[in-house]
């Protein structure tokens, strides 16, 4: 009884709680239980799919937990499936959160739009929140708290979400959010989106420079993702497993319609009514961080901007000193706002 007290002393004092003690999946612990624990876990949930309103078929799983604290959708970002999100999954039900995780068109199990199923393509931006909406209302129905989870282009679509819809979830966090994509740099960004919003074919291709998946470098010394080359591995092992996931360099029209709503998020932040925190990756190389900064100060006191020094853009894969972080402030924001 005497070390308990000591223990709960010592989290006081340095300004924790017990209840801020979560259960966060090392690597090493990785290592040891991904293929015993961590991904039988993920298979165990059978993919299932719903239509959407133009007809394209959207993959979803749902990971429920006996006496949720809440529910917890996510949004994942360009290029992911629901498959690379096996132990972010694993470690959000094992802390009593229940999962929702859907596709986004064109890309995981979901339907393309294009003849080649690797091309990084969508016609218009708001069919992803078309797509989200559909999702939450007819399938998620909300019945207790509900959060909304997302990464990178995931961050973009929720930012869209919560600014056109700012009472379906209760609090949101943003990971490594694309509110603007870094082409060439931070500062030529601008003008590389207004040369290529004047040139995007009518039929769909790579933007200049790049291929399908099977022809993109998966060495993780080239990477610009992760500091953690187990978990970098693991996500391209997950791939290898699931071929019809693979998804490869952006269309043209996609970076097109990534440079068109950059301005609308940013301006249209002031819309957020909602709790909302936004998980910075100090060393990210794949969005600027500029607009990050614009859209939490447009979203006034309902954001709040925490970076992450020298992480890379995969807050969530990234090496546990980075991982640990994002996970604690993660955490500990939904716990004060259920």
């Amino acid at each position: 009884m005497m070390l308990r007290l000591i223990f709960l002393s010592l989290l006081f004092t340095f300004g924790l709680s017990a209840g801020q003690v979560y259960k966060i999946t090392s690597t090493d612990e990785l290592r040891k239980n991904y293929f015993t624990k961590i991904q039988p876990h993920f298979a165990a949930q059978k993919l299932q799919f719903f239509t959407s309103f133009d007809k394209v078929k959207i993959a979803y799983k749902y990971f429920k937990v006996e006496n949720e604290k809440a529910t917890i959708v996510i949004s994942s970002g360009r290029t992911e499936g629901l498959v690379k999100y096996e132990e972010l999954i694993y470690d959000l039900n094992r802390n009593g959160y229940s999962v929702y995780i859907h596709d986004h068109r064109g890309q995981g199990f979901s339907g393309r739009m294009t003849d080649d199923p690797q091309l990084g393509y969508v016609k218009n931006f708001s069919d992803y929140v078309k797509d989200m909406n559909i999702f939450v209302q007819k399938i998620v129905k909300r019945d207790k708290k509900l959060f909304l989870l997302a990464h990178s282009m995931g961050g973009a679509i929720a930012s869209l979400y919560v600014e056109e819809y700012p009472y379906d979830f209760d609090a949101v966090v943003l990971s490594s959010p694309m509110h603007q994509p870094d082409l060439l740099g931070s500062s030529a960004t601008d003008f590389v989106c207004s040369v290529i919003e004047r040139r995007v074919p009518k039929i769909p291709r790579y933007i200049i420079g790049e291929k399908p998946f099977d022809l993109i470098s998966s060495v993780y010394s080239d990477n610009l993702l992760t500091h953690s080359k187990l978990r970098y591995e693991l996500s391209n092992i997950v791939y290898e497993f699931n071929p019809s996931t693979k998804i490869g360099g952006p269309s043209i029209n996609w970076i097109s319609e990534a440079c068109k709503i950059s301005p609308i998020i940013i301006y249209n932040a002031k819309n957020i009514k909602i709790p909302t925190l936004l998980l910075q990756a100090g060393g990210d190389q794949i969005v600027n961080l500029d607009p990050q900064r614009e859209f939490c100060k447009n979203a006034g006191k309902n954001c709040n901007l925490i970076k992450i020094d020298e992480a890379y853009h995969e807050l969530f894969i990234e090496e546990d000193k980075y991982r640990n972080k994002a996970l604690n402030a993660l955490f500990k924001f939904f716990s004060e706002n259920l």
